[in-house]
């Protein structure tokens, strides 16, 4: 199953660290949250269009030293996470 990330997503480095805001309905500041490297590169990647989470593992595999498998599960948990907070759906396709 693929998934798709919610439109108006923002990535911004502030002080060394990645915040990610909501800006899809007007920027609503009590929706950012802090995201890791890892988190950053899963986001971007969705952006660029439909992913599957084996893609995405397969995609932190080949840019960190972790297999695909630990990948996936990391990438499993954090897309649990984002459906939880409205920022993720599934697509049947």
């Amino acid at each position: 199953m693929k998934v798709k990330i919610k439109d108006g997503l923002l990535i911004r480095d502030i002080a060394g660290e990645h915040v990610v805001i909501d800006a899809g309905e007007g920027v609503d500041f009590s929706k950012m949250a802090m995201a890791n490297d890892t988190a950053v590169s899963i986001i971007k990647a969705m952006q660029q269009g439909l992913c599957t989470a084996e893609e995405l593992a397969k995609r932190l595999s080949d840019e960190y030293e972790v297999t695909e498998e630990e990948a996936l599960t990391d990438v499993k948990e954090l897309l649990a996470e984002m459906e939880r907070q409205g920022i993720l759906r599934k697509v049947k396709r």
